[in-house]
């Protein structure tokens, strides 16, 4: 058997290599102590020069990412597009059983309930997500889909109508098993709504924030809907959120058999070019948020990261600033006095940080663009300091505010 690493998504062995981020920590492992382990690991992205498609072809092993120190739950982010996926997919079919892979803590579950659905069961590979959903009341199978796991549960509940698959494909190794489950499990003329991140603006930016180690995938639309297409799915609707940095969602449905691997290749050209702009563009964020970083902490600013979630975890450890950050704050009242990864700061309240920031204070905004303009007035009315913020993700143009805090900074 040849040992040549092969692209998940069509099977070819041209993979070429576009850049490595070093000394990453687990993105979403926020420790109890400085005396936790806080493992690091070396990843590569290689590009499929058949498809296109950006990928980690040596992930990090799954029982090191989804351990049992895995409580990371995703019900704190309140999707506010949620009502309008699944009215897409009630428009196309009426509401009957659903299965919703990667349910979390059943966030999801509950908004199909209050939908119309008759029956909703969950997969779930993170056991403290999972006992939280089925706390809620709902049926929770705990593991990984694959073809198997797929047999067990339809022999327990039957066949489903309708497959919720959000933020899920982009942590998938095995498409090709996975896919077969997700098959197995819907009728014949089952829908499958899948969610994905919309990577194609923050690889137009140079945003190392879209990035994740557990992100093994990195899908652009043509490629998605390859994707579909690929597995025997035909596509009705397509939708855009700004959820996340971005995210793209399809309603699709169950049709004829999986086709071959290599049918129907999207123009790999175009993907080819991004890629390298996106390289490039890293490299200059890092340099430009470093400089940033120096230059205030030289006048005197302290460092505030607002938001712990793993975007900001990744960028904070890519832009090799971890030791340059004096506050970490976040509203989540679950990871208060836990440690950043790849950092020694505490999560505090912002209440608490209030009255320990001094003068001046350089805010890195890690959350959600949509919610940035609350977070400013929060920290104004909390902070009696001289604030410059930076916006850490896209949409937000980063650059552009890095260089009005730099202009800020030295005015």
């Amino acid at each position: 058997m040849s040992d040549t690493p092969r692209c998940r998504l069509c099977g070819g062995s041209h993979l070429s290599h576009l850049l490595c981020l070093d000394n990453l920590p687990i993105s979403h492992y926020l420790r109890k102590s400085p005396q936790d382990p806080d493992p690091r690991f070396t990843v590569g992205f290689d590009s499929c020069q058949d498809c296109g498609l950006l990928q980690i072809v040596k992930a990090i092993p799954a029982d090191l990412l989804y351990s049992e120190a895995d409580t990371y739950t995703t019900g704190f982010q309140r999707p506010r597009h949620l009502d309008d996926l699944i009215t897409t997919a009630v428009a196309r079919q009426d509401p009957g059983k659903a299965i919703d892979i990667g349910c979390n803590d059943g966030t999801l579950m509950e908004h199909l309930g209050r939908a119309g659905y008759t029956q909703v069961v969950g997969l779930e590979p993170n056991a403290v997500a999972a006992a939280i959903a089925r706390k809620k009341g709902y049926d929770v199978y705990t593991g990984y889909l694959d073809r198997k796991q797929a047999e067990r549960i339809v022999a327990e509940q039957g066949p489903f109508d309708t497959l919720f698959l959000r933020h899920v494909v982009e942590h998938v190794s095995d498409l090709d098993g996975f896919f077969a489950g997700v098959r197995a499990l819907l009728r014949d003329d089952g829908l499958l709504v899948l969610e994905l991140p919309d990577v194609e603006e923050s690889f137009e930016r140079g945003s190392p924030a879209i990035l994740w180690e557990e992100h093994v995938n990195y899908f652009t639309r043509t490629l998605a809907e390859h994707l579909l297409k690929r597995f025997g799915f035909e596509v009705c609707d397509r939708r855009s959120y700004v959820f996340g940095g971005g995210s793209m969602a399809f309603v699709a449905q169950k049709k004829a058999a999986p086709v071959s691997c290599a049918l129907g290749l999207p123009d790999v050209a175009p993907m080819n070019g991004l890629l390298r702009r996106f390289a490039a563009g890293i490299e200059r964020q890092k340099a430009e948020l470093g400089g940033l970083v120096e230059r205030a902490r030289a006048a005197g600013f302290q460092v505030l990261v607002y938001g712990a979630a793993p975007r900001s975890c990744l960028l904070v450890s890519v832009c090799q600033i971890a030791d340059k950050i004096d506050f970490v704050v976040d509203d989540r009242q679950d990871i208060h006095n836990r440690l950043m990864p790849g950092t020694t700061r505490v999560v505090r309240p912002l209440a608490e940080v209030a009255n320990a920031a001094g003068g001046k204070l350089l805010c890195l905004l890690g959350v959600g663009s949509e919610n940035e303009f609350k977070v400013r007035k929060r920290i104004a009315a909390a902070v009696s300091s001289q604030i410059v913020h930076v916006s850490l993700f896209p949409p937000r143009d980063t650059l552009q505010s890095i260089a009005a805090a730099r202009e800020t900074i030295h005015g």
